[in-house]
């Protein structure tokens, strides 16, 4: 009992220092009083001024309720300063000086030294330094126009929280959300709803993040969009300075160009609006988009380097890259495509399959002719497979020099120039064999039908001749430096995520029924 009494006498010692308060002081031309009709109420009357702690008012007129230390002011306007940084204006202001509660309705403003902020009905508590408008409100901060259904500022703290039908506008952007925090100190806008941010250039949406109004940058985070007139990037995750009109996405981040017809994927991308360079790493993804036949390109990395008006220039994918399409595949290294040029070069290890055939060579080049034809050379060390009898047997075109020529993503010639070898398996219209040709000579042209081998032109006599199948030997059935990489090749998109091609060649197959690269 004594404990509980001693808790109800220090509660109530701690409710007096608490809430007990100074009392409000009046100075005015006249005063008024009339205890008979109105007991406690004290009218002041002309070029009034009421001070209390550090709060101190101006007004035409005012009623102080002086048991309940509370008073009403009217003026035009009434002006109140607290502290000396908070400045407040209204038609009419309630305030309690017991707990410095202050109401303040009809044409309100309430100004720092960084915002102005504009209503019709503000509560203002200076114990706690922040007001709330329950009503539509405008906020002014330098360059930035907030408006918002309701809102709370934290004076002290500098940050105004909005709600309902929020809108920031400023000379870079229109934003609109449902709620949104501000640092009116930073010019900050913190995201807390999906938003939507509008300017003469893009149009984002996010649904988190902050974007920095005085220097023009964001970082955005939750599903963000980017739309500007041909493109639309995705994500979850962007940094974006709009003046240089540069970005970095994080995590599923996609990039589309409907105008030029790609698009760029991966979880890591710089990318850039007004030319220059876009990176795509970690998964990247590029796809060329046609009608037909679009091509799927990955690699570590992708390197695309555009013009002042965003047509690109060359692509650029380095470190194991690997591409497929329906009617042909490849893998390398590294490869860079001269858009201007309409020349794709693969370096490092490169192979490619086109329908039955493997084309290899210490670099491949391709070179688009017209909308159907495209030059494909293999520059030194040239070497053509194509299999036969479920990989036991392989055709084989060898050469210092090979340049093909392909029609509507199918090859149709070759032309094998110094040093050309050649084993070729003859065969019936039922795939029996009839005899294995195996030659030697300066150069040939073979042409194809249907991606294979239909028949093959020597320029001088060649230095070979045909063997029935018993006669020649299995270690004679293989050229030199031949190899069957067909566990390399992508069969579907996915595929060109796995088994990379090695930066450099590791010897040569002696048993070809492994299909691998040893």
């Amino acid at each position: 009992m004594k404990r509980e009494s001693l808790f109800i006498l220090f509660t109530f010692i701690f409710s007096l220092f608490g809430f007990s308060q100074g009392k409000i002081s009046f100075r005015a031309e006249w005063q008024y009083h009339d205890d008979e009709n109105f007991p406690g109420i004290e009218k002041f009357v002309g070029k009034v001024v009421f001070t209390h702690e550090n709060t101190i008012g101006y007004c035409d007129s005012a009623y102080s309720y002086i048991n309940e230390n509370y008073t009403i002011a009217f003026g035009n306007p009434v002006k109140i300063f607290i502290n000396d940084t908070i400045s407040l204006y209204g038609d009419q202001v309630m305030y309690n000086g017991n707990n410095k509660m202050t109401t303040i309705t009809g044409k309100v403003i309430l100004k720092d030294n960084s915002s102005a902020l504009y209503t019709d009905n503000l509560t203002y508590d200076i114990n706690h330094d922040f007001g709330y408008f329950p009503f539509w409100g405008r906020m002014i901060n330098q360059s930035d126009t907030l408006t918002s259904n309701t809102g709370y500022y934290y004076t002290k703290d500098k940050i105004v929280f909005l709600r309902g039908d929020v809108k920031l506008v400023n000379p870079s952007y229109e934003m609109n959300c449902d709620s949104l925090r501000y640092d009116t100190k930073n010019e900050v806008v913190y995201f807390i709803s999906p938003t939507r941010l509008l300017s003469d250039e893009n149009e984002i949406y996010t649904r988190s993040g902050w974007y920095d109004t005085r220097q023009d940058f964001a970082l955005l985070v939750d599903h963000v969009e980017l739309y500007n007139e041909n493109q639309k990037l995705t994500g979850d995750s962007l940094f974006y300075d709009k003046n240089k009109k540069f970005g970095i996405g994080w995590n599923n981040i996609v990039v589309t160009d409907t105008s030029k017809g790609y698009v760029v994927k991966g979880n890591y991308i710089e990318y850039s609006e007004i030319g220059g360079n876009s990176m795509a790493t970690d998964r990247a993804l590029l796809i060329m988009i046609n009608a037909s036949d679009s091509l799927y390109l990955h690699a570590d990395t992708l390197k695309l380097m555009f013009d002042s008006l965003q047509n690109p220039l060359q692509i650029h994918a380095f470190n194991r890259a690997k591409f497929y399409s329906y009617d042909m595949q490849g893998a390398c290294d590294s490869m860079v495509y001269i858009i201007n040029d309409s020349t794709l070069t693969m370096y490092y290890n490169p192979v490619l399959w086109s329908g039955e055939n493997q084309l290899t060579a210490d670099t491949i080049r391709f070179t688009i002719l017209d909308s159907i034809h495209t030059k494909l050379e293999l520059c030194k060390a040239g070497f053509i497979v194509s299999s036969l009898y479920e990989d036991t047997e392989f055709n084989q075109i060898k050469g210092a020099f090979i340049v093909g020529l392909i029609e509507n993503n199918k090859l149709i010639q070759v032309d094998v120039v110094n040093n050309a070898e050649c084993i070729y398996y003859i065969v019936d219209e039922d795939t029996a064999l009839i005899g294995i040709n195996v030659s030697l000579t300066s150069e040939m042209k073979l042409l194809f039908t249907d991606n294979k081998i239909d028949r093959i032109h020597y320029y001088n006599k060649p230095d070979g001749k045909i063997y029935a199948d018993a006669q020649l030997k299995k270690e004679d059935r293989l050229l030199r430096d031949f190899r069957w990489l067909a566990r390399y090749r992508p069969i579907e998109i996915s595929d060109i995520f796995h088994t990379p091609m090695p930066r450099f060649k590791q010897g040569q197959l002696s048993e070809p029924a492994l299909n691998t690269d040893q």
